[in-house]
């Protein structure tokens, strides 16, 4: 009975931002107007805390966070939430597993906001926070394991409990399928039942989950072939690609299975893209109404923490219109960065590693960073001109002032760094790209396998 009060609280909860959403499908322009009239001016009080996001050029920058940008951020989820639902009324009687992350200090600043969420459901606020208590079999309490070891062994045994299991919301499809793997070769530390850990180890989930309708992951980019994994191992259960979010803001939502702009969140506004470089050019931009079918865009977004067209770095197509509002598929991150499980790896960010590295040890005849082969981790490709060459637990502690980096590493999506040698790297790099070695500009990452 809890469940089914608390599901269908929930469910209540987010019928007025889906019917504001589903009135702006007709006149995306005119909700975006309301938006701006609506927003009040953000003060320095009004920052609750500061997130962390990868920067351009450094590691990593911190978003103001205010209760208007949270709320601003709810019109997106109540939306999706309220189709989840629609869809699927038998989620009523389910629990969810919204993937909880492990422990990160919370860092509280002698003076300013603190810094990052204890955790992640306190972006759901405190209303919808408490029915987690009655929905989520893994418990706030598994965030504050530090060890990330032993909070993936809580996670799963909470979930191999969890019968009623309904909904799985995750971010990328390889965090999920990391776990699978655990919960498949550990099936005995996981359950005295014996059926249970039968199941387990043949890896048939299904009999784990009996009543599991949707698994929520994102399922664009490099993320696609791991979210194709996941519908092989799950395919009588939905598989709903996640919208476009970032810390500093929310582009799409899911609305019925279509990801469409969030054009009652935030306002949002699209620079045309050059079509010799692929790079958003600035100043020229368009409203959500004006984007053409076939045609792509880089994101600019006004939201309620006081940031005033923020070009996100995000490019996106426009594939359709749900109604008169367009739908946006991600294409990729403008300035080329590499994104294989969250990382946000960008060029100047890797070219400023390189450079720390060069300090230390003399100008690298080659040097440059480029995915495995597995899309897991990165090689540092290095040609010494003489001197040393940085050992990888060097190369791993520069990287890791990249937050996301560093919480992909964490999580054990990604690997640490490899270093490897290379000889006549950029006669290498050259050949196999087809590049004339006159004019060879070699990027700090390079493409995927290239070399």
């Amino acid at each position: 009975m809890r469940v089914l009060l608390a599901n269908l609280a929930w469910f209540l909860s987010t019928l007025s931002d889906a019917l504001r959403f589903r009135l702006a499908l007709d006149a995306p322009a005119k909700a975006q107007t309301r938006i701006g009239r609506r927003r009040k001016p953000t003060r320095q009080e009004d920052v609750i805390l500061e997130e962390p996001t990868s920067g351009t050029t450094g590691g990593t920058k911190w978003i103001p966070y205010t209760e208007q940008l949270r709320r601003e951020f709810m019109r997106a989820v109540n939306p999706w939430m309220a189709s989840v639902y629609l869809r699927h009324p038998g989620l009523l009687l389910c629990t969810h597993y919204w993937s909880i992350s492990p422990y990160t200090e919370v860092r509280q600043p002698r003076d300013g906001p603190r810094r990052g969420f204890a955790e992640d459901r306190e972006y759901l606020g405190k209303f919808r926070a408490r029915m987690t208590t009655a929905l989520f079999p893994v418990t706030a309490a598994v965030a504050g394991e530090r060890d990330p070891g032993r909070h993936l062994l809580a996670t799963a045994k909470a979930l191999v409990a969890s019968r009623r299991l309904g909904l799985i919301s995750v971010w990328h499809p390889s965090a999920f399928l990391r776990l699978l793997d655990f919960m498949a070769s550990h099936a005995s530390d996981l359950t005295t039942d014996t059926h249970l850990r039968e199941s387990l180890a043949a890896r048939r989930f299904r009999e784990v989950w009996p009543r599991l309708r949707l698994i929520s992951c994102w399922d664009a980019a490099f993320a696609a072939s791991d979210a194709d994994r996941v519908r092989l191992l799950f395919p009588d259960v939905e598989v709903e690609g996640k919208g476009l979010l970032a810390t500093e803001g929310v582009v799409t939502f899911p609305w019925f299975g279509r990801r469409v702009a969030a054009v009652t969140s935030h306002n949002l506004s699209f620079e045309e893209v050059d079509a010799a470089s692929g790079e958003p050019v600035a100043g020229k931009t368009v409203g959500v109404e004006e984007l053409e079918p076939r045609h792509r865009y880089g994101v600019v977004l006004t939201t309620g923490n006081g940031f005033t067209n923020y070009r996100l770095g995000d490019v996106v197509e426009c594939v359709g219109f749900e109604r008169k509002t367009p739908r946006l598929e991600f294409r990729y991150r403008a300035g080329g960065t590499m994104d294989l499980h969250g990382e946000k790896m960008h060029p100047a960010f890797a070219a400023a590693v390189i450079a720390g590295l060069e300090e230390r040890y003399g100008r690298a005849r080659f040097a440059a960073f480029a995915p495995c082969a597995d899309l897991c981790g990165y090689r540092l490709l290095w040609e010494t001109d003489g001197g040393a060459t940085p050992t990888a637990n060097e190369v791993e502690a520069l990287l890791a002032e990249n937050y996301h980096y560093a919480h992909a590493v964490n999580l054990r999506q990604l690997r640490p760094v490899e270093v490897v040698t290379v000889a006549d790297g950029l006669g290498l790099w050259c050949r196999t790209t087809g590049i004339p070695l006159a004019s060879a500009k070699v990027p700090s990452i390079l493409p995927v396998c290239s070399i």
